[in-house]
């Protein structure tokens, strides 16, 4: 009987949420396929190969505990795989979280919320791509646990967000607005007692501060009590006042719908769509709302209003130079807005809006996969250029008389700019990642170590400054002309730029 009621239990769940989790993962392997069965080395994959890169310093100790559960190694397929997994959890979850009821909304969110550009980039780092879906996962289980949870719920959500932080610190913002999207939710249903809504909203602001708290008092046992690196002074945002951070905070998330700030909205057609869905929107609460007390109606405000900040509420603490267009994946809970008003409209005149907004997700959506496999093919080609770029450096330095076993490799510069990063089609606008370019000198020897088989030594910094200054190197030509590699003493010198 037990057995009986589990199969019929696991039967429901899949029943419910089979539109989303396929949607999510079928839409994930459109859109990193390419990525996923190709070892394609993009930034700071290289030097974490065999690592999860910041953690403790970062204030990401959870992270590091992870390696005991996912080991450091970069397995584009497996973790690839795990990633998506997580991912489509998470989005099952989103469509529990708000209820959404229409396939097409269900199908297209779900799209949006896997191939979202800040997934783009994230899951090319795929010795930490899984371990960062995990935290996303968490995050949102938080606002689960603490919608569905009763007497516990201030212990596990708290804990789940705080663990989530702990892994990566971005994710906070994804618990926050979605609390914002539900008190606009709740707002929108005539049914719902104001004041009810409003002790809502507030023990909601209760368990992101609990979690806050934690997270923090975890960093200060970190530092005080094992001694173990935290945040950084020049990571935490101390040059500016609270209200001036939060006036960046707006102003980015401005800029990234008009300006195209971290590439999330790229090209005037994906603004056209952006603004339309944005004013669709805008309509439907008005609509909705214009029949219900002034007081209400400034609730739905508020948070409105509000939802920008906690989108990127990451501003208030980090320093602007340390976010980039993986840390604010939040951004996409405008298309979770987007679907949670446009699904609680009832009767025939909410079906042509309701169309309209499915057309205009599908469009961003199939732009972000475009933009997906665009990005992994012109990483693919990035790193081919590179492998044989320092493979005919290798061959030339082989070469070099008086080039020994004890000799140590000095590159000086950098190397010229490739062909297919001059071309438009790979132009991605403002979508930066934090790392640097593999062709960059400073990954030259992880590439050769790792994809070339070559483990030669590198000359210290020390010598790099002495080089640097000299009338010697003044005078050599730029690599891969003659005279651009010679031998100085043990150091065999490589001048790829001026």
């Amino acid at each position: 009987m037990e057995k009986t009621r589990k199969e019929n239990r696991g039967k429901q769940l899949w029943d419910v949420y089979r539109v989303p989790f396929l949607s999510a993962f079928l839409f994930g392997l459109l859109a990193y396929g390419f990525l996923l069965a190709n070892k394609i080395p993009v930034d700071d994959d290289l030097p974490f190969f065999f690592g999860k890169g910041a953690t403790t310093i970062s204030g990401r100790w959870g992270l590091a505990l992870l390696r005991f559960v996912m080991p450091d190694l970069s397995l584009p397929w497996f973790y690839g795989l795990l990633s998506l997994l997580f991912l489509s959890l998470a989005a099952c979850l989103i469509v529990g979280i708000f209820r959404l009821k229409h396939p097409a909304l269900q199908i297209v969110l779900c799209g949006l919320f896997v191939c979202f550009p800040a997934e783009t980039g994230t899951i090319s780092y795929t010795f930490t791509s899984a371990p960062y879906a995990l935290a996303l996962l968490l995050a949102i289980a938080s606002v689960a646990a603490f919608q569905r949870g009763k007497r516990w719920r201030y212990l596990a959500a708290p804990a789940l967000l705080l663990f989530s932080c702990s892994i990566y610190q971005g994710y906070f913002a994804f618990a926050a607005s979605f609390c914002l999207i539900l008190l606009i939710q709740r707002l929108l249903r005539e049914e719902e007692d104001t004041a009810a809504v409003v002790r809502e909203g507030l023990a909601m602001l209760l368990m992101l501060v609990l979690a806050a708290g934690g997270y923090g008092l975890s960093m200060l046992l970190q530092q005080r009590l094992l001694h173990l690196p935290a945040l950084t002074a020049d990571v935490v945002n101390t040059r500016q006042s609270l209200p001036m951070r939060a006036a960046v905070a707006y102003s980015a998330f401005l800029h990234i719908l008009t300006r195209g700030y971290f590439g999330y909205v790229r090209g005037r057609l994906s603004l056209v769509l952006h603004a339309a869905g944005i004013l669709l929107v805008l309509a439907e609460l008005f609509l909705r709302t214009r029949q219900q007390k002034l007081s209400r109606r400034l609730l739905c405000l508020l948070a409105l209003v509000l939802l920008p900040l906690a989108v990127d509420c990451l501003y208030l603490l980090a320093d602007t130079g340390f976010i980039h267009s993986l840390a604010l994946y939040s951004f996409c809970s405008v298309y979770v807005l987007t679907a949670v008003v446009l699904d609680g409209g009832a009767g025939e005149g909410a079906r042509l809006p309701r169309r309209f907004a499915v057309l205009v997700m599908a469009l961003v959506l199939a732009g972000n996969v475009y933009f997906a496999n665009a990005f992994s093919l012109c990483s693919y080609l990035e790193y081919e250029n590179a492998k044989s770029f320092y493979t005919e450096l290798m061959v030339r330095a082989q070469q070099t008389p008086g080039f020994t076993q004890n000799s140590r490799l000095a590159l000086i510069g950098e190397p010229g700019e490739q062909y297919i990063n001059q071309r438009q089609d790979f132009d991605f606008g403002n979508f930066t990642l934090p790392g640097n370019n593999i062709r960059r000198s400073v990954h030259a020897q992880e590439l050769m170590r790792l994809y070339i088989g070559w483990d030669v030594p590198f000359a210290g910094e020390e010598e790099l400054a002495a080089l640097r200054g000299s009338q010697a190197l003044a005078a050599m030509p730029c690599y891969p002309y003659e005279g651009s590699v010679r031998m100085d003493g043990d150091v065999l010198i490589v001048k790829l730029s001026d």
